[in-house]
C-alpha cells in the first residue's frame, strides 16, 4: 500500500477505493504504524505550528499538539470497536482488522484537513468540512468492510457514531487528566 495513493485515492474516490481496501490482507500494527500514525501526525504538527505562532509557550503548545495526536490515534480505535462490535448485530460480519482499515482509512480527509490549522480565519470551518467529510467516507465503506445491509446500514452508522462519541468523550477526559497531572507533577518538581 502506497500512502500517497491511498490518501489521494480515499479521498477523492472511496467508493472504488474500499473494494480494494476490503480485499486486502494486512495487520493491525503495520496500518497504525505505516498509515495511520504518519497521517494523524498532519494535524499534530500544524496545531503546533499554530500554537506557537499564536504566542503560546513551547511546553503548553507542545503538550496541546501531542495530546490531540494520542486522542486522534485512539480514536481509531474506539470507533474499530465500535465497528466490530455492533456489525453482528445490524447483519454484518464483526471482522476486528476489516474494522480498524474502516476506521483508520475514513480518517484520512479529516487527518489531511489538518493542515488548515495553520489558517486561523477559516481553518476551522475547513477541518469541520473536512471532518465532516470522513464521517460520509466511513459510511460508504461499511457495506464493502463490515458487511452490513443497505437496508440496515443508517442505523449501525448512527449507532456507532454515538458509541464511538461517548467512548471518546471519556478517553479525552482521561487523556487529559493524565496530561494534566503530568504537567502538574513537572511543575512541582521544579
Amino acid at each position: 500500500m502506497d500512502l500517497v495513493s491511498r490518501a489521494r485515492n480515499i479521498t477523492l474516490s472511496p467508493s472504488s477505493e474500499w473494494g480494494v481496501i476490503a480485499a486486502e490482507t494486512t495487520a493491525i500494527a503495520p496500518l497504525y504504524t505505516g498509515y495511520i500514525a504518519i497521517l494523524a501526525a498532519i494535524p499534530l504538527i500544524a496545531e503546533l505550528l499554530h500554537f506557537l505562532f499564536s504566542g503560546f509557550s513551547v511546553g503548553i503548545a507542545i503538550r496541546i499538539a501531542v495530546m490531540s495526536y494520542f486522542a486522534s490515534l485512539i480514536d481509531v480505535a474506539v470507533v474499530a470497536f465500535a465497528s466490530e462490535f455492533l456489525a453482528p448485530r445490524f447483519g454484518g460480519v464483526g471482522d476486528r482488522m476489516q474494522a480498524f482499515k474502516l476506521a483508520g482509512f475514513a480518517l484520512t480527509p479529516s487527518w489531511l484537513g489538518g493542515v488548515f490549522a495553520l489558517v486561523p480565519a477559516f481553518g476551522l470551518i475547513l477541518r469541520l468540512l473536512c471532518g465532516l467529510y470522513s464521517i460520509y467516507v466511513y459510511y460508504l465503506g461499511i457495506g464493502e468492510l463490515m458487511a452490513v445491509p443497505s437496508e440496515r446500514r443508517l442505523s449501525y452508522f448512527g449507532l456507532v457514531i454515538l458509541l464511538s462519541i461517548v467512548i471518546g468523550i471519556v478517553v479525552a477526559l482521561l487523556v487529559g487528566l493524565l496530561f494534566g497531572l503530568a504537567g502538574m507533577g513537572a511543575m512541582m518538581g521544579r
